[in-house]
Order: C-alpha cells, then structure tokens, then sequence
C-alpha cells in the first residue's frame, strides 16, 4: 500500500522516514483502507508487525495498548506466556509514566525473545513480535521518552481479537477459547462461550459444514483440529447431564418483534432478541419449528430430539411460535405493525427446489430434492423402484443420495456436470455417499427424460467439458457435441439448488427484491427498504449453510436491538474491523516455531451394513479420551489486532 510511513509487516521493512514524497516505497504485502467508514486509519499493529500511515502516532502507547488487549486472551498456562507478557507491559507502562530507564529496553527485548522461544502456543510465540520491531527501529523514540519524560498525545484505538478458524466462521465464534476449556475440562464454560454466538450449538456440532476447519493453522502442519466435533462433544455432555443453559435475560422489554420463519437465521435472530428481554413471536407455516434442519436433513445426520430441544431451550427463553402459519395468506406485514409489533425480522428460507429445465421433467416418479426429503421426513416415504438417478452435486443431492440408499433403492446413481473437484457438497458426504454404495458420473448433465407409459424409464445426458471459470469460481461446464447417451432409471431427483418462496411480497411495494429472487437487504445490517423490516438467511442471500443462516440472525439482532433504542442503525467497533481484518492474511506469520506432528482424532462412524438399515444417527459422539486430546492440538493462535483512527 502506498502512503505508509514505516512498515515491518510479515518481517518486510519499508522504512520512508526521511525519504521525500517521491521516494517513497510501497509495502505491497500488506492492503489496509486509507479510511475505514469515514475515520482516518493512522497505524495498525498485530501479530506480524506494525505499519505506520501518520508519523504522530506514538508507536509506544500503540504498543502498551496491543499489549493490553493481547492479555485478555493469554491463557496464562505457561509461564513464559502470560508472565513474559505481563512483564512486557508492566515495563512499557513505566516508560510511559516517565520512570522509564535506559535498561528497560535491553529488558523488554530479553522478555520478547523469551517469550518466542519458549512460549507453550503460536499466539505466545507472536505476540512479541511487533514490540520488538518498535524496540528495533524505534529505538530513539524509547530514548527520548526515557531520558526526557513527557506526557505524550494518545491515540484512538479499535481492537479485535480473533483467529484464522474464528474468522472463518461466519457467526465469529470464539473457537480457541472453547477448545481450551475443553481441555481443561470446563465443559460447561465451554458451551457457555459457544452459546454467546450460537443459538444452536447441537445442530451445528452435527450438520456445520465447518468453514473453521479449512482454515485451521493446524492444516499445514498434519490436519486441522476436529472443531465441529469438539462442539457436539460439550453439547451432548450437557444433554447426557440433563442439563439446560443457564441463560440470563437483560431484562424485560415491552417492545414487541415478529419473526416470519422458524429456520436457523429466525431462531437465532429471536434467541438474541429474547436474551436482550424483546417479546418475541414465531410465525412459520410449517407444523414444527426448525426450517429446513427438520424437512431437508434427514435424522441420520440430524436426529429430530436435537432439534426439539435447541427449540425449547429458545421457547424458555420466553418466544413464542404460532404455526401453521403462512405470510401473505395468514398474516400480513401491515397488520403485524397493526397489532403492535415495532419491528420484523423475515427469514422465510429457500425452499423452492430449481427446474432442470428439461423436457419432461414433470412426469411422474421425477420429483425435486428439498420436497423429496420433505416427504420422507414427514413419514411419507416412497415405495422403491429400483434405481434412482439424483442430479446436482452440493449437500442436498448427497442426502438425497444417503436416504435412497436407506430406503432400499437398488441402484443410486448420481449425476453431475462438473469434475469431483467442483462438487459443492461436504467432502465427507460425498465419500460417505460412495462408501454406502452410490455411483457418481461425472462431468455429465441431463437433456431429456425419457418415458413410457407416463412413468420414468431412463434419462438421456450429455457429456460435458470444464471451460474457464464463471461466476461461482468454478470452472464452467461446456456440454460436448455429439456425445449423449443414455442412463436408465426408475425415478429421479433434481437438487440443483433452491429458491425463495417470496409470492407473499407480491402487494408488499415498499420491499425492494434483488435480480436474484431475494430480498434486498443492507448486508451490515440486514435491514430491507423498509422501515422496521429485516431479513436474513436464505431469503435474502440465497441458499447458505445453517451457520450463515445463524449469523445473519445475530446480525439482524443486533440492528434491530440498535433500531428498537435509538432509532437508527449505525456501524459498531466489531463491523469497522471487519473491513480491515478481511485484507489481512490471518495465517501468516514469521514466528511460531516447531510444532510436532499428531495424529487427529475424528467421530466413530456407525459401520456401513448396519446403518443401511435405518435412519439412526451415523456419527457418535467423541469420547472423552479423544475429546481431550483433541483439544491439545490447537494451537491457541489467537491474532490481536489494533487500529489508531482519528
């Protein structure tokens, strides 16, 4: 980035002090905004250095501070760690009261060596690292306010603390600090931290699809730490405990809020809502709250007991559900607002399955995904006929494939367009999938179906060719001349994808919808075009994943909350860091040390004859031997950040 006074990022010096406006050298590996929503961005300081934009900041009090910040997360295990640090600071705060000496240098740089060489976690070994660059080329700094004590102009500063999994995560949630108290056996402190993020920590720990894990600092040494697993480990140790969260409400507030949809992003915008003491009531047009964790993910990933409770324990909490009830036919916008509602919160799902677009892809025995699963978890299962094709590659055509396979299908084939690489699905479903029996055709797309007599006899397809990228980053699917061919079946299954339901905004003008099929909303705040109204969810993003879906309702929460007391929406502290964090590479770092291979520990899975024939859970729980070790392959690499604004 240009502009940059002096920057040590990554163990890069760019040093401009001194040099004339047109000498000036560039640190291009580093991106930060000249202003982050309207506020000048003067220094950054983290993990992996400093940069200095204005050259009044005082890297000194800048240090103090990101020390300050770096012991709310030291988990004081190892004495080099949370000692060292607390040393570090203790010596910078005398400096900074004029009782600095000239030794206090050479000490704080003995304390952060120390520190990185004998720290017990990668957050221990880094922390020091931008102090001691201050030490380094700010040396003369240090001596002036040693040998000439003076009160110095302080910045303004925003923190955040974070991690390559935490950030990943879309709902943020604090992973290294529950990953340590399960290791120190704080299991329900544990799930106490998870719940601040979380509304459904049970449902996750068992169908997240864990963006956490693909950023896991771990992976480049063996193989990331089993995070999801850890969290259903903690869940289910309060379940087979009998115990329930103790949850704490802020109070009791008259204002009332609607939400339209009892799926992830509505159950968690209310669990936020309620705990801040809003009256909350649940309209869904299903006979059973959960969206689409109750009619779309079959039992044996999901069982229905885990979700009936995460709804109690919501329902505990003071919100009420009114089902089977649908919006536009049962209730309106206007008159929710009518009957006192001060503000809504529409989170209404994607539940519409896409068209193949195909010629007869009406016949019987062709059937869409998210109705199929509908069907067999509402009991209604079909009679098998023999072979079944499912077409589509993500995580609804692959429990399509698992729950065919459970219903006695003899052949489940699965066809797709893309290569293995672009499949969208969970890898571990997919070769769960091909495990349990299904075959996979790839790089194949359906142009006809064929039948006889009204029922489905076969489906005719083409082979496909990957040209360059589209829009989605995948490599786009290019069909082959001349080279269909012929796969016969006895029923089909599209899952291509799903679409909002939004008919019910069709006398609603003030609602503004999207080229997409989904609401538009401000992605800060989830807030629509009209006053009081919020979305989330799949509804407003298109289909998600349940841990997007529990975000945007945390996220709506928070506007509405803000809505409800002030009047307005305005940006906190947390969301300007978020701009900043996303330019920052979160696993870089130029410390760490050597971090000794071990091995991982993943959840039993129930052996493959046995589970064909049911729908009982097929994951188990870890034990609590692996539990622990699990836990001790984290790596605690937390990443302070600290910005000095105007």
């Amino acid at each position: 980035m240009d502009k940059v006074i002096f920057s040590s990022w990554q163990g890069k010096i760019v040093d401009n002090r001194g040099l004339g406006v047109g000498e000036y050298i560039p640190a291009d590996n580093i991106e930060l905004p000249q202003v982050c929503d309207g506020r000048q961005v003067r220094a950054f300081m983290g993990w992996d250095g400093l940069v200095v934009i204005d050259g009044t900041v005082n890297v000194i009090d800048m240090a103090h501070s990101y020390l300050k910040e770096a012991l709310k997360v030291c988990c004081g295990e190892c004495v080099a760690g949370y000692i060292g640090l607390k040393a570090m600071e203790s010596t910078l705060a005398k400096i900074l009261d004029g009782q600095g000496k000239e030794g206090d240098i050479d000490l704080l740089t003995w304390l952060g060596n120390g520190i990185k060489n004998n720290a017990k976690c990668i957050f221990g070994r880094t922390m020091p690292t931008p102090i001691i660059d201050t030490i380094e080329y700010f040396r003369d700094d240090y001596m002036s306010l040693i040998n000439a004590p003076k009160v110095i102009s302080k910045s303004i500063y925003i923190s955040e603390i974070t991690a390559p999994c935490q950030k990943a995560c879309p709902a943020h949630q604090d992973i290294p600090g529950y990953i340590d108290l399960i290791k120190n056996r704080r299991y329900e402190e544990s799930l106490s931290l998870i719940y601040e993020t979380n509304a459904l920590p049970s449902i996750c720990g068992r169908a997240c699809y864990a963006p956490c894990e693909s950023e896991c600092s771990r992976a480049s040494i063996d193989a990331p730490v089993s995070i999801r697993a850890l969290k259903r480990f903690v869940a289910d140790y309060e379940v087979a405990s009998g115990l329930m969260p103790a949850l704490a409400k802020a109070g009791d507030r008259k204002q009332k809020v609607a939400v339209i949809g009892a799926g992830p992003a509505g159950l968690a915008a209310s669990y936020n809502l309620a705990l801040k003491g809003y009256q909350i009531t649940i309209y869904d047009e299903l006979p059973s709250p959960g969206g689409m964790t109750v009619v779309g993910i079959p039992s044996y990933r999901l069982p229905r007991e885990i979700i009936n409770r995460e709804v109690e324990i919501i329902q505990r909490l003071g919100v009420k559900f009114q089902l089977n009830t649908r919006i536009g036919k049962d209730i309106t916008l206007d008159n929710l607002f009518k009957e006192g509602f001060e503000a809504i919160f529409i989170a209404t799902g994607a539940h519409i399955s896409r068209k193949l677009g195909i010629k007869a892809e009406d016949s019987q025995y062709a059937v869409d995904g998210v109705e199929f699963l509908h069907n067999v978890n509402a009991g209604k299962k079909p009679e098998p006929k023999g072979k079944v094709a499912i077409i589509g590659g993500g995580n609804v055509a692959m429990d399509c494939t698992r729950t065919c396979l459970r219903l006695g299908f003899k052949e489940v084939t699965i066809i797709y367009r893309r290569s293995r690489d672009e499949m969208p699905g969970r890898k571990e479903e997919i070769e769960e999938a091909e495990k349990e029996g299904a075959k996979i055709t790839f790089l194949a797309a359906p142009v006809g179906i064929l039948t006889r007599g009204g029922k489905v006899v076969g489906v005719n397809c083409t082979r496909m060719k990957l040209g360059e990228p589209d829009a989605s980053g995948r490599r786009r699917p290019i069909p082959i001349p001349g080279s269909e061919f012929k796969i016969e079946t006895d029923m089909i299954i599209s899952a291509i994808g799903e679409q909002p339901d939004l008919t019910f905004l069709a006398e609603e003008k003030e609602i503004r919808t999207t080229q997409r099929g989904t609401i538009e909303i401000d992605p800060s705040s989830g807030q629509t075009s009209r006053s009081g109204v919020f979305s989330g969810g799949d509804c407003a993003t298109g289909p998600a994943t349940i841990i997007e879906a529990i975000a945007s309702g945390n996220r709506a929460a928070r506007s509405i909350d803000q809505y409800l007391r002030t009047g307005h929406i305005t940006r906190t502290d947390d969301q300007l860091m978020e701009e900043v964090s996303r330019r920052v590479n979160l696993l870089s770092q130029r410390d760490g040390g050597l971090i000794a291979k071990t091995p991982r520990h993943l959840p039993e899975l129930l052996p493959i004859p046995s589970r064909l024939q049911n729908f009982d859970e097929v994951e188990k729980t870890l034990t609590t031997e692996a539990a622990l070790t699990e836990a001790e392959r984290c790596l605690h690499c937390y990443r302070v950040f600290l910005l000095a604004t105007d």
